[in-house]
């Protein structure tokens, strides 16, 4: 039966092992403007979004207005069954101006269409897909799989989007603790970490992702690390870490060295470190003692052999500040 407070839309329902999809086409003024954006930055719960670009906001638009404009892909939407009711065939979208949903996919291009006067955005129907009554990990997994693979989404949101994921994992740890680190004061990360990838200081040296990608790597690898990991003692990682770095500032500090001052809280020397982390943690053991005394013992030797970073960058480079470290470790046993 017809219900005069909302909009009969025809769709069309397909199913996926992930979720049940509802396809269909809605006139643009009926639908932007009424679609929620969930931003990472501002909601840790609930949010997935990357944060606006204005610029591609002003580009999109601008190619909106243009004769032969089109937008073939589809707006992607959470809603609510209660809001957006299904009804056989069809949805019945409410005719008010009220919210029905969150976006999933497609947020710049509703942000160019908003920036539109209402003569301009009659002339655009668009292909909006619904899916209902899903959990936020259900949407999380839904706007990583579709984002993965592109660059405008950066790796360190995909990263912080683990933390949605129910039940453990390295690297919903890894995000964990690295939050906890860039949140800390007494933590040597203390504000440098670029969290979701975007840098919001000057100090903000070593992205998320850099973090997640090298100590997920050490976890799997490190057997002591592991044993941790899956006794659920992620606070004896992290304070391993933070140990750790805490020690390599301190002797970087005390020794005659020409590395520059955050050399090891950016990507290339941080890398370094981490990835002979796993050797560090093992040399600890075997005295019963991984504190930041004994680290910082290690990292003096390392500096006394090695008092300039390596030439190049990347990879290389990170081994050969790891071999440092080894070759520190053989000489102190």
């Amino acid at each position: 039966m017809n219900n005069p407070d909302y909009l009969d839309i025809p769709a069309v329902a397909y199913s996926q092992p992930g979720a049940v999809f509802y396809a269909c086409s809605l006139p643009a003024n009926a639908i932007v403007g009424r679609l929620e954006i969930r931003r990472r930055s501002q909601d840790l719960v609930l949010g997935m979004q990357r944060d606006e670009n204005r610029a591609r906001v002003l580009d999109v638009a601008a190619y909106a207005r243009e004769d032969n404009s089109v937008f073939p892909t589809p707006i992607i939407v959470s809603a609510k069954s209660d809001v957006v009711r299904l009804d056989g065939s069809s949805l019945q979208l409410p005719k008010s101006n009220s919210v029905v949903g969150h976006v999933l996919d497609g947020q710049h291009r509703l942000l160019g269409l908003k920036e539109l006067t209402e003569q301009e955005l009659a002339r655009f129907e668009l292909l909006v897909v619904f899916t209902f009554d899903i959990d936020v990990y259900a949407e999380a997994t839904i706007f990583a799989t579709i984002n993965s693979t592109q660059k405008q989404v950066s790796k360190s949101l995909m990263y912080d989007l683990f933390a949605l994921q129910p039940g453990r994992s390295v690297e919903k740890s890894c995000h964990e603790i690295v939050r906890s680190l860039n949140d800390d004061p007494t933590s040597p990360f203390h504000r440098r970490i670029k969290i979701l990838g975007k840098k919001m200081g000057e100090i903000e040296t070593l992205s998320q992702a850099a973090f997640v990608d090298q100590i997920g790597r050490q976890i799997k690898s490190n057997e002591m690390l592991r044993k941790f990991y899956d006794q659920s003692e992620d606070w004896v990682i992290r304070k391993i870490i933070s140990n750790c770095f805490s020690a390599v500032r301190q002797a970087q500090e005390q020794s005659t060295n020409q590395f520059p001052e955050d050399y090891f809280f950016r990507t290339t020397g941080f890398g370094g470190v981490a990835q002979a982390l796993g050797s560090l943690v093992d040399a600890g053991a075997d005295k019963g003692d991984v504190s930041e005394t004994q680290f910082s013992r290690i990292m003096s030797k390392f500096f006394e052999l090695k008092t300039s970073p390596p030439a190049g960058v990347g990879n290389a480079a990170m081994l050969e500040i790891k071999d440092g470290i080894v070759l520190a470790i053989g000489q102190l046993t």
